[in-house]
């Protein structure tokens, strides 16, 4: 069942409160302006959302984190676009799919579970095994891409707020009386789309991840029905037929060593749709109830719904061609196409709620893939700053500058560069994943990430582990040139051939030399005499104590349930982040 949803002016009022508190005196307002924990500012390495999630907010179980994939891979109709378009059959592109996915689902499984057992984001992770400066380019570079895929997927949403309000408006929705010039690159309805789109958005960015559950949950149950209504709708139009493979793909159907790095290449560049949840998912994970809820999921959940997603959008597309004589791999441009051939009422209305549930799978991709790891980088390069909450409000606000009509525009160049994201991301969760897995054998003393003092356990040289960083230029360095091919610049073969399997060459490479930096170059924080998972263990206990604990002291005290919740937390975290002497 989707779970009821209430409405209340109390945060409002609350918010209110503080805000007119805050503009009492200059105190105040600095005490308003910094963080928890931060009110004398000045440099710090943690806040309310770095430290360790209390008790209170760790509520995402199994069943969550299959609702969420389900609800993602139902959304992958477009997926097969550049697969089919470079010339594979629709049956080779659902192997593409299915590999791509299960690699990528695996290494979610991998490098969630650290957060899971500790309940903390990607940020401190990556000071465990980067250093507690040398975390900072990992989280730039995410943070830095985050914000430009905010302003695309709002305008992509925009464009079926904007299929929606055609519905509802009629005819006088095509013709508003005045449009932008073509120098602008978009018309007046997509701007006023995406304008609308952007603006329902913004309420969202006060939610964390334990506060969005229902959403993913409306996600999973609203939007595979209207994927598989889109389907039968486009087999209704062909009769059944699908279109030939070479008429779908516009080219001709490759064989031999051609067709065998054709898919060897479309798997890499497939990975590119979830690249970024492979580095993402301790921000959500450090949010799960157990370990136990982030393995298993990640392993079969993002696979198949991401591989029935994609073929149905493949076998959706290949009846329209049939039917029609167009290829429409964009939602948008089928929901469009449909209305201009049948302008009916009840067309008008299954368009609407098409349009409607795709618009949320935006959003949700937006709020999960996005919005949330900026606002978690924001945190960690300005903590005495930024929390969550206002990571995400930032980052929205400023998306809407950069019209992304704009960046669409020069689409070789710069969607060569968010294409290349992978070389980026690939060797960082590489190194992620086997320091944990391998190197420390889930071992983190997570107090010592809060802390840079001379002789701080992930100080390690300066604030840098110099293992991760070598691990992390070789595997960046080798299809790195040929990322810069991409934009238009000469390159060998060679090159060019390393760059189409980029993420796995970045990732494997940064992998394994990291393993074997740390077999020739032991780190000295790292304590070979701990069992598996020993600290985790031991860091999962001093919660319950201390949550125990502060649960005898309200019964003592007999005080609120509200202010027994905060005292809680606040308990819970003194216990995990103590000062270091």
């Amino acid at each position: 069942m989707v779970p009821s949803i209430r409405f209340s002016l109390l945060p409002v009022q609350r918010w209110a409160g503080r805000l007119r508190l805050a503009m009492s005196s200059r105190d105040e307002f600095l005490r308003y302006v910094h963080t928890e924990g931060n009110a004398e500012g000045g440099h710090s390495w943690t806040n309310e959302d770095l430290k360790p999630s209390p008790p209170h907010m760790v509520n995402w179980k199994w069943y969550n984190f299959c609702l969420f994939w389900f609800g993602m891979g139902f959304g992958n109709w477009t997926l097969g676009s550049s697969i089919v378009g470079a010339g594979l059959t629709w049956w080779q592109a659902t192997i593409v799919v299915w590999i791509a996915a299960f690699v990528s689902g695996t290494c979610m499984a991998l490098n969630s579970r650290a957060a899971a057992n500790y309940h903390v984001g990607y940020p401190v992770l990556l000071r465990t095994c980067f250093g507690m400066y040398g975390h900072y380019w990992p989280v730039l570079t995410r943070g830095a891409c985050a914000m430009l895929w905010v302003s695309i997927l709002n305008f992509q949403g925009g464009a079926f707020v904007a299929t929606m309000l055609r519905c509802i408006i009629g005819k006088r929705w095509d013709d508003l009386g005045s449009q932008f010039p073509p120098s602008v690159g978009t018309t007046l309805q997509r701007f006023i789309g995406f304008v609308l789109f952007w603006a329902i958005e913004l309420p969202f960015c006060s939610f964390r991840p334990n506060k969005l559950r229902w959403l993913y949950t409306l996600k999973a149950w609203t939007l595979p029905p209207s994927v598989f209504g889109l389907l039968i709708y486009c087999l209704v139009q062909s009769r059944g037929h699908l279109a030939s493979d070479s008429a779908l793909a516009g080219t001709s159907t490759p064989r031999g060593t051609v067709l065998v790095w054709l898919v060897v290449s479309s798997i890499n560049s497939t990975m590119g749709n979830w690249s970024t949840f492979i580095a993402n998912m301790p921000d959500f994970s450090r949010y799960a109830t157990s370990p136990s809820a982030v393995m298993w999921t990640h392993i079969l959940c993002v696979p198949f719904p991401a591989a029935i997603g994609g073929m149905i959008g493949i076998i959706g597309t290949s009846c329209l061609q049939k039917a029609w004589g167009v290829t429409l791999w964009n939602q948008w441009d089928v929901f469009d196409a449909i209305l201009d051939r049948s302008w009916t009422a009840p067309t008008r209305f299954g368009v609407f709620l098409l349009a409607l549930c795709a618009a949320l799978y935006n959003l949700g991709v937006i709020l999960g893939a996005n919005l949330l790891p900026f606002a978690s980088d924001a945190t960690a390069l300005f903590p005495t700053y930024f929390n969550l909450t206002r990571g995400m409000w930032f980052c929205c606000l400023v998306s809407l500058a950069f019209m992304p009509w704009k960046l669409l525009a020069s689409a070789d160049g710069f969607l060569a560069f968010l294409n290349g994201y992978g070389i980026f991301m690939g060797p960082t969760a590489a190194v992620m994943i086997t320091d944990y897995w391998i190197v420390r054998r889930g071992n983190i003393e997570i107090a010592q990430a809060y802390t840079s003092k001379p002789g701080a356990k992930y100080m390690y040289f300066h604030g840098f582990n110099p293992n991760a960083v070598v691990a992390y230029l070789c595997g960046l360095m080798i299809p790195f040139v040929g990322f810069i091919g991409t934009f238009g610049i000469a390159v060998p073969k060679g090159a060019t051939r390393c760059d189409e399997i980029g993420w796995y060459v970045s990732a494997v490479v940064a992998g394994t030399v990291y393993v074997t930096l740390c077999r020739l170059n032991p780190l000295e924080n790292v304590d070979k005499s701990l069992a598996w998972e020993e600290q985790a263990r031991e860091f999962a206990a001093s919660r319950l104590e201390a949550e125990a604990s502060n649960d005898s002291l309200e019964e003592k005290s007999n005080v609120s349930e509200k202010e027994g919740d905060s005292k809680s937390s606040k308990s819970i975290v003194v216990v995990a982040c103590q000062s270091v002497a």
